[in-house]
């Protein structure tokens, strides 16, 4: 918390009361309030820096000039810490700036005792480069706008958004900064580094043509339409004896370019095997109960499938490594994270580990007479196969990915897809063999391609809208269960819908991911070495039409729209309900696991879920991810074009995965245009509206020395530029003499239309 350290007042020599008060963070209030001593020339200056037209935020510095009163007095303000120290102006007791110091700058005399003028810098929004975005979820540009002004650790009199003059669609009147949503993951990059504040102010204003500047004790968020047709107009009183007229920039061509951050591919994290360190170089063959180094335990398997070759142990194929410590997921009861270490065959892989069987070759006999036997052991968690009136609990659930609102769900669907390892080998990545009686590997395995078509594997696919302790859960049981004489042929027949869920005790729905082989259901399983799931069907023998049959892997289910705004979905894998069927029997009615093949299981992996967002229309396509280009003349005799580069912004058809999107705060939906000036279109069309109304025609510029502005912001008139406005570009103002040191800019409306229009 801050305290009141130095204060001090002065008079301007117009009589003007001007105070000065340093506040610095402490656990407790100071002893005492030191006085401060101002230098007589120059007490206190505050500047605003030029910025042209559509730059975003016009920062302001103040110099306060100080007697230090002994040796080194000031110096323990300077931190390497921002914000720890704020200057409060105050003029005729009426707050009128604030900033907190710069950590970047700090020098004084150093010859002398006492009694020389110390120059401390402060700055409102100079901080904001330097600070990391880091809020999540949606956020409206005023919870933004005033998270980064807290940030800043300015004392600020409120937030002024009354000359935004930009209005949704359809209103009658102009928005305000909490009527729109911005997504806060468009402010981390895939690596999930965060974005400076001052990247994410100009992200969520310039695509508006919005600005914001600090005077007169507010922060001002306002568009140059707004500031000309509504803002004060006041007159420039000149208060020197030189002045100085001249034109601003003229542009050739502006080019707006939205970068959109589309959500396209997987949402979901693949990685989750935690910080123990794996060793291709540890093994542990022939020991059923593993090595373990790290808090983690480890298996090998034999890459040979002659059992005599087991015996000296030095033909290692693969390693898994299995833990409880891990990430992007959380785990139930005996189930495990794990990860594949290759020797001399297997591909790694890291996921969640279900159920596997250690080995062990041994001598059976006598040291001249004996014969190759093995031993083997179970691990994990064995209840999982059971019926289709429940489930148990969730054997693992994934980590929450947040999916966007979209004006209508109809366009996209929700593709999820877990990678399965299912098999009956002990060494998946070998073929088959009958390593000896009683395991009959090779046998097992044309089992599983003869009455093992099709596997069930119940899950419950949550979604919580934001702001809500509803959820709902996809729901697929009448598809699968249907009666095989009414088979599942085409997508349609696979999507399934959306419950309200109530409850994990005893869910009152869920549903199944389902593995098949697409071209061949009858006489090959959809299992046996890493397969994904694919659209469910029941279990049928009939040929599905060709859309199904071509169609990725994985489950289409349709895109959650609940509550308007977005939200966070998750998968679980449930325990118990997981059914091995054979082709033709109604799944109700059909053997779980014939031929006892649940209990031929060598190895049951899962690789953690994959979520993406597809689209509907073009039905298996992935999502445009393309920038989107807006360009307009402004004046072909101009030599220099400007160009912009957006992180935020919309687009006529809409992007619906749009991370850098616009959203009504209301309801929810993606904002594909705004109105200004009469004008409904896109943002960033409004903005080269803007554009060409400032820097299409030469504007004129004055500057020279003025009576202090020290109004809130306005708009100013000059006695010999008829029916012109100006705006201030830049600032510096020298509060004990009351005057301004000012350049103005000729400010126009929004007034451009295309040639359409």
């Amino acid at each position: 918390m801050k305290y009141l350290r130095y204060k001090g007042e002065f008079l301007s020599i117009s009589n003007v009361l001007w105070r000065a008060e340093i506040w610095q963070e402490a656990g407790g209030e100071f002893e005492a309030v030191g006085l401060l001593e101002f230098d007589a020339d120059e007490p206190l200056s505050i500047e605003w820096n030029e910025k042209s037209k559509e730059e975003v935020i016009q920062g302001s510095t103040a110099t306060l000039k100080i007697i230090s009163p002994g040796d080194r007095t000031y110096e323990d303000l300077y931190s390497i810490e921002v914000g720890r120290v704020r200057l409060d102006i105050y003029r005729n007791n009426a707050l009128y700036w604030s900033g907190c110091i710069d950590t970047e700058f700090y020098e004084e005399p150093y010859e002398q005792l006492n009694g020389y003028t110390v120059s401390l810098s402060f700055t409102d929004f100079g901080v904001l480069e330097r600070l990391k975005y880091d809020l999540g979820n949606m956020q409206t540009l005023y919870e933004i706008v005033s998270y980064c002004i807290g940030r800043c650790g300015i004392n600020c009199g409120g937030i002024d958004d009354s000359l935004i003059s930009t209005a949704l669609t359809g209103s009658s009147k102009a928005m305000r900064l909490s009527d729109v949503k911005v997504r806060s993951d468009n402010f981390y990059d895939e690596d999930g580094e965060a974005s400076t504040l001052t990247e994410v102010i100009e992200g969520i204003l310039q695509p508006l043509a919005l600005r914001m500047i600090q005077r007169a004790g507010k922060v001002y968020i306002y568009d140059l339409n707004g500031l000309y047709r509504q803002a004060n107009k006041l007159p420039i009183v000149w208060d020197g004896s030189s002045q100085t007229m001249g034109v601003d920039v003229v542009y050739n061509n502006a080019k707006i370019t939205w970068s959109t951050y589309a959500q396209s591919g997987n949402l979901s994290p693949t990685d989750c095997w935690g910080s123990i360190k794996t060793d291709a170089t540890l093994t542990a063959l022939n020991q059923l109960s593993g090595g373990s180094s790290n808090g983690a335990t480890y298996f090998s398997y034999h890459y040979s499938t002659a059992l005599t070759d087991w015996i000296d142990a030095t033909d290692c194929g693969f390693t898994i490594w299995v833990a409880k410590e891990g990430n992007n997921a959380e785990l139930g009861d005996g189930v495990y994270f794990y990860k594949i270490v290759p020797q001399y065959d297997g591909s790694e892989s890291e996921g969640i580990a279900l159920f596997w069987q250690s080995v062990a070759g041994i001598r059976v006999g006598t040291n001249k007479n004996w014969y190759a036997g093995y031993r083997n052991q179970g691990h994990g968690q064995p209840k999982i196969p059971g019926t289709t009136a429940s489930i148990g609990p969730a054997l693992f659930k994934s980590n929450p990915v947040w999916v966007p609102p979209i004006a209508n769900s109809s366009e996209l669907v929700v593709r999820v897809g877990i990678d399965m390892l299912l098999d009956p080998r002990f060494n998946p990545f070998e073929s088959a063999a009958n390593i000896m009686k009683y395991v009959e590997q090779k046998d097992w395995y044309d089992q599983f391609n003869r009455y093992g078509n099709f596997v069930y594997v119940p899950v419950t696919i949550k979604f919580q809208p934001d702001g809500s302790d509803t959820v709902y859960v996809w729901d697929n049981r009448s598809i699968v269960k249907r009666p095989v004489s009414y088979p599942a042929t085409t997508i349609n027949d696979t999507y399934g819908s959306w419950v309200e869920y109530t409850g994990d005790k005893a869910p009152n729905a869920w549903g199944y991911l389902c593995y098949y082989d697409a071209r061949d259901h009858v006489d090959t399983s959809g299992v046996l070495g890493w397969k994904k799931n694919r659209p469910a069907i029941n279990p049928h023998k009939q040929a599905t039409i060709s859309i199904l049959t071509n169609a990725e892997a994985g489950q289409y289910i349709p895109y959650p729209n609940f509550g308007g705004g977005g939200g966070k979905l998750w998968v679980e894998v449930r325990r118990e309900g997981w059914l091995i069927v054979n082709e033709g029997t109604d799944l109700e009615k059909a053997e779980n696991g014939p031929k006892s093949l649940w209990g031929k299981i060598a190895w049951l992996l899962m690789k953690l879920p994959e979520i993406e967002i597809m689209n509907a229309g073009q039905f298996d396509k992935t999502i445009n991810t393309d920038d989107v280009e807006y360009n307009a003349q402004l004046n072909g005799a101009a030599k220099e074009p400007i160009e912009i580069d957006t992180i935020c912004g919309t687009s006529a058809e809409g992007v619906p995965t749009a991370r850098g999107a616009y959203f009504n705060a209301k309801t929810g939906k993606q904002i594909t245009t705004f109105t200004r000036a009469g004008r409904t279109t896109q943002a960033e069309d409004l903005l080269i509206g803007t554009l060409y109304s400032q820097f299409a025609q030469r504007r004129t510029t004055l500057s020279g020395d003025a009576q202090i502005l020290h109004e809130p912001i306005a708009v100013y008139r000059e006695d010999n530029q008829d029916g012109k406005l100006f705006m201030v570009a830049s600032e510096t103002q020298d509060v004990r003499m009351d005057c301004s040191e000012a350049v103005f800019v000729e400010l126009r409306p929004d007034e451009y239309k295309r040639n359409n229009e």
